[in-house]
């Protein structure tokens, strides 16, 4: 616990965007990183891991000169309790203000037979809004109790949440200061709810289930802003929409 590195937490690093975000900050030298890549399913996450330490090793000098250090740990977003497990690992070794940089990747598109499912369904609303809005919120809120001084959480979201995709009153509540966690969870329940009847449209969501989702992400991000303008640790809250990426998840 006396190690002055900053610690990095990257969920769903084992490929596509998280794995390069992952390997961005290792092979950085502008300070001492501690680099977590976490991945649902441990095969594939120490495959990456495997990768990107020989590519740092490869690297050599300004890298590993600034002694940052890659290393891995389970982590399945969708589950409360390896949430609290990894949590309570991190707070074993680095002391109960454990994380600098919290970056929120874990997420995906629904897929059927190997392909990305485009429809609108009660199905595919739920899940979209589940892996993509309710895991991010609830790994940030387990960890924002352990974000050192100057913390920095990101979230990976997509140029289609833009407000312009919602109408009625949708785009003025969910830039409101007023808006609650509860209220937020409301409106995305009530997209996949609306799904399943059938009247999102009259609710002023588009038919687009990812795009809701995050969506959702960018306006947790403005409301965690707000209510932590005060705490003196100085928290930062981003959502980030890095455009277009050839990836596993986009697919061809």
């Amino acid at each position: 616990m006396d190690d002055d590195r900053l610690v990095a937490v990257v969920t769903g690093a084992n490929r596509g965007i998280g794995k390069a975000i992952t390997q961005q900050l290792l092979l950085q030298s502008s300070k001492p990183l501690i680099v977590y890549l976490t991945a649902r399913v441990v095969d594939r996450g120490q495959r990456a891991f495997d990768e990107l330490r020989r590519e740092q090793l490869r690297a050599g000098s300004n890298a590993l000169r600034q002694n940052n250090e890659l290393r891995f740990h389970q982590l399945d977003v969708s589950d409360e309790q390896s949430i609290r497990a990894f949590i309570d690992y991190l707070t074993l070794v680095h002391g109960n203000h454990s994380i600098d940089v919290l970056v929120n990747n874990a997420g995906g598109v629904v897929r059927q037979n190997d392909h990305i499912v485009r429809t609108c369904d009660a199905d595919t609303a739920a899940q979209c809004v589940q892996m993509n809005y309710f895991t991010a919120v609830n790994m940030t809120t387990w960890a924002v109790p352990h974000m050192r001084r100057h913390g920095r959480v990101v979230f990976l979201v997509t140029a289609l949440a833009h407000l312009g995709i919602f109408s009625g009153d949708l785009p003025r509540v969910l830039t409101s200061d007023e808006l609650t966690l509860a209220g937020l969870h409301i409106i995305e329940n009530g997209f996949v709810s609306s799904v399943g009847k059938g009247t999102y449209a009259a609710y002023g969501f588009p038919p687009m289930p990812y795009a809701v989702a995050k969506a959702g992400l960018i306006a947790y991000a403005r409301m965690m802003a707000r209510i932590t303008a005060s705490d003196p640790r100085g928290l930062l809250f981003a959502s980030v929409c890095p455009g277009y990426v050839k990836t596993d998840m986009t697919g061809p």
